[in-house]
């Protein structure tokens, strides 16, 4: 984690070389979050006693009354751990066999994640790729960092930048949409069949205006409102152009990423039970990502070499903002001016 720190601080400064491996490439990002249980340092436990009424018979038992009761415990609570994976990718938008994922994550929040990601971008040397494919389910928090990553990563205009909103998850906004109106699952199936295969095909609007003309009938649904406006947001801003996607050979579906936290999280960190310590948990999922990505012999080799010349204390570091919309609450509060 020091080393990669040190990379993010080496970056920062302009200075951090690049491997040029993404040079001629075409790359897919896939970004997301997964639930890992975080506690906190053990202190005294304060003993729950034993509710009892005004001619003091006990009306309820306190916890653990049968057994004994530890001295001490923690508090816990369940945590976002953000992952991240860039592949290169064939015509077919599928992972390029002979190739190797880059993965990497971090409890330390959306930007920075963002940020990794564009260090990473940058060491790989994706300014020199074909293209860069952004593919996700529809968290906004990384589709309000996309710009920044790009802009942070040097990508030059040249280089195309598709953003394409999973298919699995727009479609199944559909099946809640239709959900919504209260019919039967028999009723509603013939028209979700043909929505879904419209959606795929790219014909969004379609979809949209088939839903408005619901959603006009019965303006107080909330939860038909909700789910299209979901479709609709995402469809102006160009993720869900599937048909033209498919012809440019783009990645539909964010099965890589999905793979990567069952692998990564889900089979190491998160499981009946297990809580982690904050530090203990970017260790283990870092050293996860390395080992699934099959670059840990890469990276230990690197860390040595870095080791012998440079000391570093702390892992830590305090992420740049990289959300568009601070940025434009910037630009709105000085133009007020």
């Amino acid at each position: 984690m020091k080393l990669r720190t040190a990379e993010l601080a080496s970056w920062r400064a302009g200075t951090l070389a690049s491997t040029n491996e993404l040079a001629g490439k075409r790359v897919s990002i896939q970004i997301d979050g997964g639930r890992t249980k975080l506690r906190g340092f053990l202190r005294t436990a304060i003993p729950q006693v034993e509710t009892r009424d005004e001619n003091g018979l006990v009306v309820s038992d306190a916890p653990g009354r049968s057994k004994r009761v530890a001295k001490r415990t923690f508090d816990g609570e369940w945590r976002e751990p953000k992952l991240m994976t860039i592949f290169i990718h064939n015509e077919k938008g599928r992972l390029e066999k002979k190739t190797q994922m880059t993965m990497d994550g971090t409890f330390a929040g959306p930007d920075a994640m963002a940020e990794l990601v564009a260090m990473h971008l940058h060491r790989l040397g994706a300014a020199k790729a074909l293209s860069l494919t952004f593919v996700s389910d529809g968290a906004v928090w990384i589709w309000d960092r996309i710009d920044q990553i790009v802009a942070q990563a040097g990508i030059p205009k040249e280089v195309a930048i598709h953003q394409v909103l999973d298919t699995c998850h727009a479609v199944h906004h559909v099946s809640l949409a239709l959900a919504a109106l209260g019919v039967t699952i028999e009723q509603r199936m013939p028209l979700y069949r043909d929505l879904r295969t419209r959606l795929r095909n790219g014909e969004w609007e379609y979809v949209v205006k088939e839903l408005q003309i619901f959603a006009d009938d019965d303006p107080n649904n909330t939860d038909l409102q909700t789910e299209l406006s979901y479709l609709q947001r995402h469809g102006e801003a160009g993720r869900l152009n599937y048909a033209d996607f498919r012809r440019r050979g783009l990645p539909l579906g964010s099965g890589a990423i999905e793979s990567s936290i069952r692998r990564v999280i889900n089979q190491r960190l998160k499981g009946n039970g297990i809580f982690w310590l904050e530090d203990h948990a970017e260790e283990m999922l870092q050293l996860r990502a390395l080992v699934i990505s099959r670059r840990w012999d890469e990276r230990i080799k690197q860390m040595r070499s870095w080791t012998k010349k440079n000391h570093l204390t702390d892992w830590r570091w305090t992420p740049r903002p990289m959300s568009c919309k601070l940025e434009s609450q910037i630009l709105d509060a000085k133009n007020a001016l």
